[in-house]
């Protein structure tokens, strides 16, 4: 009997790893800066418009990242094939590119910023220093964060100062998540509890942190993410993505 036991209890973690180790049943796409000269997470203008036109084409309707949050713990209704659009870092483009491109067409988006790169006004607009894959750019200010969010859009945290999350000790990074949350709810005057991984880089003993740091839910990436709602899977949108390959993307990810 003990046997058995042990036998359906393995079975058990083993079907729950591998419904962890899925997809969100709603595509999210995981966006960087839409700018002229991008860099190689980064896409142009041209190139975000018509991907943004590509997926309405394909009939996506873009939701909020809470929507999926929403629908699975309340039912409350999704529209006719839903996407989650997300954007990190909180470069200034968020305000002067996307949010037009978005608005023409109806859409919604879920912003992920770091709260100490947010700037107190143009004099103060810092610039989002460059990664190994990255490009340096200008990041939002705070009116522009707010902006953001009185024009519908929805805002998530992407830690405090952008660190490797798992090179940090268990009190710095429980400082970086609730420092960020802080923050952000202190400049924007709304709850925040989404969040991204900087680098899209997590693992096992970061998640219930995310949780105990009050959020709920996180998004990573595709190395790293699954159905957990501490790592959700997300598509990248890069600078050599073609419209017809992020609808592919977007239709391989919907169940």
């Amino acid at each position: 009997m003990r046997t058995t036991r042990c036998s359906l209890l393995l079975v058990a973690l083993v079907l729950c790893a591998a419904a962890c180790r899925g997809r969100p049943d709603v595509p999210i796409l995981g966006f960087h800066a839409v700018v002229d000269s991008p860099g190689r997470l980064d896409v142009t203008p041209t190139q975000f418009v018509a991907q943004l036109d590509a997926l309405v084409a394909a009939g996506f309707h873009s939701v909020p990242l809470s929507a999926l949050l929403d629908h699975a713990d309340r039912a409350t209704p999704l529209p006719e094939r839903p996407i989650v659009l997300t954007f990190d870092d909180g470069t200034a483009d968020a305000i002067r590119v996307v949010l037009p491109a978005l608005r023409a067409r109806g859409m919604v988006a879920t912003f992920f910023v770091v709260s100490s790169w947010i700037g107190d006004d143009e004099a103060h607009r810092s610039l989002h220093p460059a990664g190994a894959d990255e490009s340096s750019h200008p990041v939002l200010t705070w009116p522009e964060v707010r902006a953001l969010h009185a024009a519908g859009m929805e805002i998530g945290s992407h830690s405090r100062t952008h660190p490797r999350l798992p090179e940090l000790d268990d009190k710095a990074l429980l400082e970086e998540l609730r420092g960020s949350r802080r923050e952000l709810e202190a400049g924007l005057g709304a709850p925040i509890d989404l969040f991204a991984y900087p680098y899209n880089s997590v693992r096992a003993r970061i998640e219930p942190v995310v949780i105990a740091a009050g959020y709920r839910a996180a998004v990573a990436g595709q190395d790293h993410g699954g159905r957990s709602r501490t790592a959700l899977y997300r598509i990248g949108v890069y600078r050599e993505t073609s419209p017809q390959e992020l609808v592919g993307y977007a239709r391989a990810g919907t169940r």
